[in-house]
């Protein structure tokens, strides 16, 4: 009974130690983009967008929903099959799941592509005046939660590369 927990345990601990970015992305949903970039959907709503502009960006988020929609279940369809080898019984390797892992960082660097692709198309909708008050709200923010995190002994913010 106790190894049982034990295994239990080990297993959540390999899991929660898995590089599941798409997952950690997901919390930050957002009109169908994640993570990093729905910062950059958010500082739109600052941008005084036009309704053309609205109805362009739009646009371009609905064209790249269904392959996001598709890559992102394909994820999680490897992300059970790592999950429910590193819980079978038997031994485990790190050759059992590296196919997975494979895989998994090949659909991740897909994802990361298209929100990029995204990501700079909707930027092209934008005129300059409006990117660069973009920059500056951004730059605020920024600074902001530099403060919050001071305020709160936490020290400098590590940079996590969403920036």
């Amino acid at each position: 009974m106790i190894r049982h927990k034990f295994l239990a345990a080990a297993a959540f601990g390999l899991l929660a130690a898995l590089p599941l970015s798409a997952q950690a992305q997901s919390m930050g949903h957002m009109g169908g983009m994640h993570g990093g970039h729905s910062q950059f959907l958010m500082l739109l709503h600052s941008a005084n967008l036009t309704p053309a502009q609205q109805s362009q960006i739009h646009l371009i988020m609905d064209s790249h929903k269904a392959q996001m929609r598709s890559l992102h279940q394909q994820l999680e369809s490897l992300h059970s099959q790592i999950s429910d080898k590193l819980l079978s019984s038997g031994s485990v390797t790190s050759a059992d799941l590296k196919p997975l892992v494979d895989k998994a960082s090949h659909i991740e660097a897909t994802l990361n592509q298209s929100m990029t692709d995204t990501a700079l198309s909707i930027r092209n909708v934008l005129t300059p005046d409006q990117l660069s008050h973009v920059a500056q709200v951004h730059d605020k923010l920024r600074s902001l939660h530099t403060q919050v995190q001071s305020l709160m002994g936490h020290g400098a913010p590590q940079d996590d590369g969403n920036d």
